[in-house]
């Protein structure tokens, strides 16, 4: 994801870029500030300088790189020598309560897949400032910047795509902090980014702005609290796969906030209000958007009436439709269509309380009426359920039990009723580690309108030590969910996973398997939030497995290897007749040995992807590495 317009896809491998001109800009940032790192003498662990205090440590390696022919992105057929490292740098001015700076930057650093070296070695820089922070005025100031990281378009609960990207961040704040006075913090965060996925012609950019004001007042013993908010999401994709379900959505977003609390000895109150305008633009394969407000006032109280604890809760929404789109654009998911009416109102009470009714037997029961206004017609349902909890600690060890029951009926009459259940156990028996759990449920939901869900969920693990400390390990579970009254919107996930651990060495082995209805978005499918998306959805259906294996040659000297692949597919819904069938494997050896600060490094990589459909050929990647790297302590 990232600024429109600015589209320096930057290909790179162990390091290397075809970019010469972005990649001569960060080599000479990265190197200067690495070289500095390593010329100052490691003699003194802080250097002070005209009120200034600095430390700084980290990471430098040396090496050389090289990748065999290959195609597609990150592919190339070249070597070299290469050098890169990490550091950080920590210090103040004058007081750390004064002013306060940080700084990471890295340069050929593999951070989210391994030291050595990945498809695409990023480089990149964080940094923080804090101003006046033993003060009634603190300010903070921070920027991050990521250059060819790699990253994950997601496939829901397996393995997703792997990607390339780039971003930038950047956040300044301060508050007022006056005793007896109202508190006051001021907040702006930019944000950018854009990310590719191999083997595809899927593209995603982003921009995010967000403004923030916050107060806080203590009145008559009550908490008082207000803030606004102010965003804005820039975000489009050239389309999964064939570049035609490609998006653009603009939204802007304002919301108004007002709270009040206060406690007392038997319990407390409170109470709020929200006001929210949004504005959306969405074009593509479907498009829509539009404007709307929304307001919310809720209140909460809670009180013991003979010693039974109780707690009151009332929520009014003047526009469902506008606090479901709210709901999309908070979770930075394109706003497409809905079912709802234009013209929708909620309102939601409830009352619950729970007590302990035996040594170890805890019962919740609650009760709740909904009112709904929508597309002209009302509607009514009242809810009320109990849940029973029990420890079975003392006749059947490790073993807890949750039972819970709810009714659910309308001006109509009763709809009918609804169980949740769930249960865990965990026990030693001899030398063997026992743990399981089950949950099942079937109830109804009330974000936004009511409506019903079903989910079942189990799992286990065995772990057993034999003998000199060979450690076995081995689990499993599985689970499905979905909505009642809409037939085909359901997910379900299963995975085992086994491991073999002793004498410094390391086998294990994990497979899993899900599938389902997503929907799409610019970082990914992601499972359909409720069942009254319509638009842009997906089936999805996924598996991954994978092997790694650790041990030591020598001492100091330890080989590791790791081998994974996924297959996805996905088959368009909602008018979208789109199939693909994704696949990706990887395959890496790394061999360390560690001298004292000094650690040799060896590691080959391959990796391929592939999606079939697409305009773009698959990629693959094989590239090695060895060098040399020390850990330091400049000043």
């Amino acid at each position: 994801m990232g600024r429109r317009g600015e589209k320096a896809r930057t290909k790179k491998v162990w390091g290397r870029s075809s970019n010469p001109t972005g990649a001569i800009n960060r080599i000479s940032m990265c190197v200067l500030i690495l070289l500095t790192m390593a010329l100052v003498a490691p003699a003194a662990a802080q250097v002070e300088y005209k009120g200034t205090t600095t430390s700084m440590s980290g990471f430098l390696n040396f090496g050389y790189a090289g990748d065999l022919p290959g195609k597609g992105e990150g592919a190339g057929d070249d070597h070299g020598m290469q050098v890169g490292g990490s550091g950080d740098l920590e210090g103040y001015y004058y007081n750390p309560n004064f002013v306060s700076f940080s700084a990471q930057p890295y340069y050929n650093r593999s951070q989210g897949n391994s030291e050595s070296g990945s498809i695409f070695d990023s480089s990149g820089y964080t940094a923080n400032i804090r101003i006046f922070s033993g003060s009634h005025f603190p300010g903070s100031i921070s920027f991050a910047q990521a250059y060819d990281s790699t990253g994950v378009f997601g496939i829901p609960q397996t393995t997703g795509l792997t990607t390339n990207g780039n971003s930038r961040n950047f956040a300044i704040g301060w508050s007022a902090l006056i005793p007896d006075w109202p508190s006051l913090s001021v907040g702006y965060a930019r944000g950018s980014g854009s990310s590719s996925v191999l083997g595809s012609n899927e593209e995603g950019e982003s921009d995010t702005q967000n403004f923030t004001v916050h107060s806080g007042y203590r009145l008559w013993g009550m908490g008082l609290g207000a803030g606004f908010v102010h965003s804005d999401l820039d975000s489009s994709s050239t389309g999964f796969l064939t570049g035609k379900q490609g998006f653009n959505a603009d939204t802007s977003t304002n919301t108004y906030s007002f709270s009040a609390s206060r406690g007392f000895r038997s319990g407390g109150f409170g109470f709020g209000f929200t006001r929210s305008d949004y504005s959306n633009n969405y074009s593509g394969s479907q498009s829509g958007g539009g404007s709307g407000t929304t307001d919310n006032l809720f209140g909460t109280v809670g009180t013991k009436i003979w010693k039974i604890p109780l707690t009151g809760n009332i929520a009014y929404t003047d526009n469902v439709e506008g606090s479901f789109i709210m709901q999309q654009i908070n979770n930075g998911q394109p706003v497409l269509e809905s079912t709802l009416s234009p013209e929708s109102r909620a309102l939601t009470m409830s009352l619950s309380s729970s007590q302990q009714v035996l040594p170890h037997v805890f019962v919740t029961g609650f009760v709740s009426r909904q009112n709904l206004y929508l597309a002209g017609t009302s509607y009514g349902l009242t809810q009320f359920g109990a849940n029973v909890t029990g420890n079975f600690g003392e006749r059947f060890k490790g073993l807890t039990v949750t039972v819970g029951a709810v009714d659910s009926a309308n001006q109509l009459g009763n709809e009918g009723g609804s169980l949740t259940a769930t249960a865990n156990y965990r026990h030693n028996i001899g030398t063997w580690e026992v743990e399981g759990n089950f949950a099942y449920s079937e109830s109804a939901q009330t974000l936004v309108s009511i409506y019903q869900i079903s989910g079942l969920s189990y799992g286990g693990s065995l772990r057993h030590t034999f003998a000199h400390r060979v450690h076995w390990t081995f689990g499993g579970g599985a689970g499905r969910s979905g909505f009642v009254q809409t037939e085909g919107d359901k997910t379900r996930a299963e995975s085992v996973n086994t491991s073999l651990s002793g004498f410094r060495c390391n086998l294990s082995g994990s497979y899993s398997k899900s599938s389902g209805t997503s929907v799409l978005t610019a970082t990914g499918l992601v499972t359909v939030p409720l069942p009254v998306v319509t638009g842009n959805l997906f089936n999805f259906d996924g598996q991954s497995k994978g092997v790694s294996a650790s041990l030591p040659v020598l001492r100091g000297m330890s080989l590791s290897a790791s081998y994974s692949h996924a297959n996805s597919s996905t088959n368009g819904l909602g008018g979208l007749s789109m199939l693909s069938d994704n696949k990706t494997s990887s395959l890496t050896g790394n061999l360390t040995y560690q001298f004292r600060k000094v650690y040799f490094n060896a590691g080959v990589l391959q990796f391929r992807q592939g999606l079939t459909g697409s305009a773009v050929p698959p990629s693959v990647v094989t590239s090695y590495y060895f060098g040399i790297s020390r850990w330091f302590r400049a000043f």
